[in-house]
């Protein structure tokens, strides 16, 4: 892929600018779309422990290795730390090795923490009742990222960032935060603009993701 249509992230990875979002992608049909989006040309599939289809993901992606259309390394995986697994560091190495299993690989690109709010692990999620959700909590989220630094320096994750989160809750996890966010991924779209987010985070080196640009699909900026 052009330069023109990559982002460099602030610790000097690469990422392309657009990419297959696989959120709301139903099992048995996930698989087909990263095949078909490969196939196409895309190299950014971005997925989540919470949407439950990485399995199938990491499935298609091996086949697709296999039949060599692509390597591993031609491919970037964004993911993110489930809200179930934000209690402890031991819960957040819990979710990043499911991920890893689920998507056969060794590494992901990309760790994003999914949201700054905990929900109770073991919950029936999605049916959630309301003392299920645990909110947030900034020391919290403080250790759940010094654990993700950690998954860094392992090896285990190139890249580390945020999603969902403000201006208010993105400085206060700069006040101890070793590794400045890659990125923050955020709804951001034509009606919805987020012009206070989107120049915080360009003054901080961040890049934000955008998503919501196209009904499954997303672009930085």
């Amino acid at each position: 892929m052009s330069n023109k249509w990559t982002v460099t992230l602030n610790n000097g990875e690469v990422i392309p600018a657009f990419g297959l979002g696989t959120w709301q992608s139903k099992k048995g049909e996930v698989g087909k779309a990263v095949d078909i989006a490969i196939r196409a040309g895309y190299r950014h599939i971005d997925g989540a422990y919470m949407y439950m289809n990485e399995d199938e993901i990491g499935e298609a992606l091996q086949n697709l290795y296999k039949e060599g259309i692509v390597k591993r390394e031609d491919i970037f995986i964004t993911s993110k730390l489930s809200l179930f697994h934000l209690g402890c560091k031991e819960d957040v190495l819990e979710c990043c090795q499911t991920i890893l299993t689920n998507l056969q690989t060794d590494y992901i690109d990309l760790f994003l923490i999914h949201a700054p709010m905990a929900i109770k692990k073991g919950a029936p999620f999605p049916k959630l009742e309301a003392e299920d959700f645990l909110g947030y909590n900034e020391g919290q989220i403080a250790t759940v990222w010094e654990t993700m630094e950690e998954l860094v320096a392992k090896g285990s994750v190139k890249a580390i960032g945020i999603s969902n989160f403000t201006i208010t809750k993105t400085e206060n996890l700069l006040k101890t935060a070793k590794i400045v966010p890659a990125v923050n991924q955020v709804e951001c779209h034509p009606f919805f603009q987020q012009e206070k987010l989107r120049a915080y985070c360009k003054s901080k080196g961040k890049v934000l993701v955008f998503v919501g640009i196209l009904e499954n699909a997303f672009l930085l900026y």
